[in-house]
């Protein structure tokens, strides 16, 4: 058995076989069209491989694999990153998914990666089998119904802008983002053609999905984003990056964001809450001369069972990443 990209003419075989698993409330049609557009897209072209595993002629395995960087300190990594893994029907109980994985790590070491990312959806035990180490994988929540917190008579919030996340906001999110990159211990780079590749998967499964996929939201404030989604009453924090501005003023924004929609809870992975180190207190950004607030909503903790990052090093420079907390990748991130 060998790894090998999947051909042009076995991409509807692939798609009939996984449909099931990845559909995202897609049809057929959309489902066939929205990993067509990825493969074909300018990011997708360069960067994104379908992998297969073969049993003579057949596909027995497969995934998705994404060239992307890491960087850290200064300096950029070179990752493969895992998506999509199925094995097909009629091959599994077969070992295939440990063979794919040893096939996988000798293609990342062959072309020089320093490691391999994913985000697993099954627990960890499968790929601790093969070498990966998780990285912390924790949602943070916040019960604003019980913050009582509000803006003191004649105080101002930050300015903000609240649109729907479109292709038209690809250069700015690129510009605060690659500021923010700098002071991470580590974290993904995006291209402008990268942020025009994850908008346009969020836009179709918007469009598309029978599944009442939310529209992203982009909270700006100067020098600094939000990305957020709501459902109900609950706010999830997709991305939250401080390009210059502080992070106070942009969870000022936020949380004023929130209170005007009547929001209960936020959400949203640990990453988003790097700016809060030490103490992890958003107290401490909400009093102040400009900005008062009986706030008591604390921050609670649970691990995810969904996304939980892992990942391969193979090179020693990305060992310490392991030891980082919270862990700085961002929900975007998901491959």
């Amino acid at each position: 058995m060998t790894l090998s990209e999947i051909r042009d003419s076995e991409i509807l075989q692939v798609m009939h076989e996984t449909y099931e698993l990845w559909s995202a409330g897609l049809t057929r049609a959309d489902y066939y069209h929205y990993n067509s557009f990825q493969r074909t897209h300018d990011w997708g072209r360069r960067h994104l491989r379908f992998l297969a595993l073969r049993h003579g002629d057949e596909i027995a395995a497969g995934c998705k694999a994404y060239e992307i960087e890491l960087t850290a300190k200064g300096k950029t990594y070179p990752f493969l990153g895992i998506g999509a893994l199925f094995s097909r029907r009629k091959f599994r109980g077969q070992g295939l998914g440990g063979r794919f994985m040893e096939e996988f790590i000798e293609r990342a070491e062959a072309i020089g990666a320093a490691g391999i990312l994913l985000f697993s959806d099954i627990g960890s035990e499968f790929y601790e089998k093969y070498g990966f180490q998780e990285l912390s994988s924790l949602d943070f929540s916040i019960d604003l119904a019980v913050a009582k917190w509000r803006l003191p008579n004649g105080a101002k919030c930050p300015a903000f802008t609240i649109e729907a996340v479109s292709h038209a906001h690809t250069e700015i999110l690129h510009r605060y983002h690659q500021r923010w990159l700098a002071r991470r211990p580590f974290a993904v780079r995006r291209s402008e053609k990268y942020w025009h590749y994850k908008i346009a998967k969020e836009l179709f499964l918007n469009q598309n999905s029978g599944l009442s996929w939310p529209c992203l939201q982009l909270l700006t404030v100067k020098d600094g984003y939000c990305i957020y989604e709501v459902g109900g009453k609950t706010m999830r924090i997709l991305e939250l990056v401080d390009g210059g501005v502080g992070p106070e003023n942009l969870w000022r924004a936020v949380l004023t964001q929130a209170n005007s929609l009547q929001i209960r809870k936020l959400r949203g992975w640990e990453g988003n809450l790097r700016d809060l180190e030490p103490g992890f207190n958003l107290k401490s950004f909400l009093s102040g001369d400009d900005f008062q607030a009986d706030f008591r909503g604390q921050i609670y903790y649970s691990e995810r069972n969904w996304g939980r990052t892992m990942m391969l090093a193979l090179d020693n420079d990305v060992e310490d990443w392991f030891y980082e907390f919270p862990c700085p990748l961002m929900e975007l991130d998901h491959l």
